[in-house]
């Protein structure tokens, strides 16, 4: 102490620099087929100019501007616009970041010197018209580096902006361009710098049973081959793509098949051949209006598909699935059945057949006829299966899916249920059946006591489908459960969202009521005070309203506004007399506080 000591700063002067931004290409490693790891993301190192570099559909699109003027301190922020050839935009706020970068060790300043900005958006399959705020769900990347702008959509975000997020729409043939502004250069006039960035995507190839879900390693002659291309570079246009199949055997069948994509922007190619016994199979006589492959007892059977546009070294992935057709196979005795030449007629005829022996398994279930309900259940999801196998084009698929799921969810079998529900979410998400599906998959969660997931679900069905009826029970369930987990403030703003937009709903009342209560729980009297007084206002024949008055005299009293809290205690007792809540009321009027106030107002009427 006392003596001198040398202090120094460093501060850099901010010179005009020429930027760069790149979309930095990205690739997917597989782990081995034993592991239980993840897939692992690489960036590779800057390309050359003008090339356009793919991006890998697994991962987030990753933008890197190089701009040391902008970099001014460690909150420094720029914005890169991106648009894809079809048209769909997004702006993301790119940060000081030296994520994904070669940043020496021990130089935590590297990124702010270097003036190093980093950004993440999330990729999704469609076009300029798919919605471009959706809602997180597990399977998405999270903690991604900079902020994407939601732009109008921030407004719309029912809870929590954390629950929704804006994406980059694209298909298979988009390229994406990247725009940066470098308004400030070394020499000559502010410049938009570009980057260019193309879609690719490593695909898989399975065969599986009926439902597409399991896979399985064995066939049979006689039945159906069912196969499942997985695929997200080849959803090219708005309408249903396809991709080819090669499928060869050993005892001499080699045929071309067409995958058809179960719906636009799905990514996912499906297919279903008849496997016909036919011991010298001719090659090249498919015929695709009756799909047949012919094989025979003790055949082999070699499915093959070559991605020519995978995130690998040479850009091509070939996947090859080898089966066994076993010697022999299952017998079936059916009863006679009504043959349609009319598939509409035969499949509606089908689900109806289906529909009705549902009403029959919940009569039964009610009247706890535990094996009339099996036989029931068990008739009925036969019949979905063949309608299946009979008439596979995907367009059944949901309200196959949605039959069963219902099924499922009255046995109380909610693992089944929420798979099914699922497979119409994920791969017919436009369909008329799908904002029903999405509450049911939510209220199969509840039911079987996953409400952390459940509400997930439920503010989905909020985000993804606005007009839905079903939006006002899933914000009073919602408003429900943050109540009961004493978050009150988030349930009254629920609350007060539903009575904008569900003013005369049948249970408006009950969440007016709801809303005072969770302003009075959360010790926000004043707040309270006024709830309770909307609602006097705008329900004035309740039967709560005796209550919302008592209520508001509460709030009020503990607000320490006597002169309030009094004139609603009067209010009570004057207008309902008999009412319990009139009874509370006159206890009140006793207060000490509460005859000082009478006194008062009796004071002033006495005045001139």
């Amino acid at each position: 102490p006392g003596h001198a000591v040398p202090r120094e700063s460093v501060v850099y002067v901010n010179e005009p620099s020429d930027g760069r931004v790149r979309i930095l290409e990205s690739r997917i490693t597989l782990p081995p087929a034993d592991s239980q790891a993840k897939p692992r993301v690489i960036y590779l190192p800057p390309a050359e100019e003008d090339q356009t570099g793919g991006v890998a559909f697994e991962a987030p699109l990753t933008i890197e501007v190089i701009d040391p003027d902008q970099a001014k301190d460690s909150r420094s922020t720029v914005v890169v616009s991106l648009k894809t050839s079809d048209g769909a935009t997004v702006d993301v706020e790119c940060v000081i970041s030296s994520a994904f970068g070669d940043a020496p060790a021990g130089e935590p300043q590297w990124a702010l010197e270097k003036g190093r900005f980093v950004g993440q958006v999330i990729l999704q399959l469609g076009s300029k018209s798919s919605p471009a705020v959706v809602p997180l769900t597990a399977e998405m990347p999270r903690n991604l580096v900079g902020n994407v702008k939601l732009g109008d959509a921030d407004d719309e975000s029912l809870l929590d902006n954390n629950l929704v997020t804006r994406v980059l729409n694209l298909t298979g043939k988009d390229v994406i361009g990247a725009a940066y502004e470098d308004k400030l250069r070394a020499v000559g006039k502010a410049e938009t710098l570009t980057s260019r960035g193309r879609l690719l995507s490593n695909g898989k190839l399975e065969v599986t049973d009926r439902d597409y879900e399991k896979v399985i390693d064995r066939l049979h002659v006689g039945e159906k081959l069912f196969l499942i291309v997985t695929d997200a570079d080849q959803d090219k246009t708005d309408e249903r793509d396809t991709v080819n199949v090669e499928v060869t055997s050993t005892f001499g069948e080699k045929e071309t098949v067409v995958l058809a994509e179960t719906l636009s922007h799905s990514g996912v190619f499906t297919g279903s051949f008849l496997l016909k016994a036919v011991e010298k199979p001719v090659p090249g006589n498919f015929n695709a209006d009756n799909p047949e492959l012919e094989s025979y007892f003790g055949d082999d059977l070699g499915i093959r598909y070559v991605d020519m546009a995978a995130s690998t070294e040479d850009g091509r992935l070939e996947i090859v699935r080898q089966l066994p057709v076993v010697v022999g196979t299952d017998g079936l005795v059916a009863a006679f059945s009504k043959t349609f030449n009319d598939e509409t007629l035969a499949v509606e005829t089908k689900f109806r057949i289906a529909e009705s022996y549902f009403e029959l398994f919940k009569s039964h279930k009610a009247l706890k006829r535990v094996d009339e309900q099996k036989t029931d259940l068990e008739a009925g999801r036969r019949v979905l299966q063949a309608v299946m196998e009979d008439y596979p084009d995907p367009k059944y698929v949901p309200r196959v899916a949605y039959l069963l799921g219902q099924f499922a969810q009255e046995l109380g079998q909610w693992d089944e249920a929420i798979r099914s529900y699922e497979l119409i979410l994920r791969q017919f998400p436009d369909h008329t059946l799908a904002a029903d599906a999405q509450y049911k998959l939510a209220q199969s969660l509840e039911e079987a006591g996953e409400f952390d997931k459940a509400l997930e679900e439920y503010v989905t069905l909020a985000a993804t489908y606005p007009k839905s009826p079903l939006i006002s029970s899933v914000m009073i369930r919602i408003s429900d459960y943050f109540y009961k987990n004493d978050r009150f403030e988030v349930a009254a703003q629920v609350g007060r969202k539903f009575l904008e937009k569900f003013a005369t709903h049948a249970h408006a009342s009950r969440m007016a009521f709801r809303i005072g209560q969770c302003y009075y729980k959360a010790k926000k009297y004043t707040d309270a005070g006024k709830a309770f007084d909307n609602f006097d206002k705008a329900f004035q024949d309740d039967e709560l309203s005796a209550d919302a008055l008592f209520w508001a005299g509460e709030s009020y009293r503990l607000a320490k506004n006597n002169i309030q809290a009094f004139r609603r205690y009067q209010n009570c007792r004057h207008e309902h007399p008999g009412s319990e809540a009139a009874k509370y009321a006159r206890g009140r009027l006793a207060l000490p506080e509460m005859l000082q106030q009478f006194e008062a107002d009796v004071n002033s009427l006495d005045q001139p």
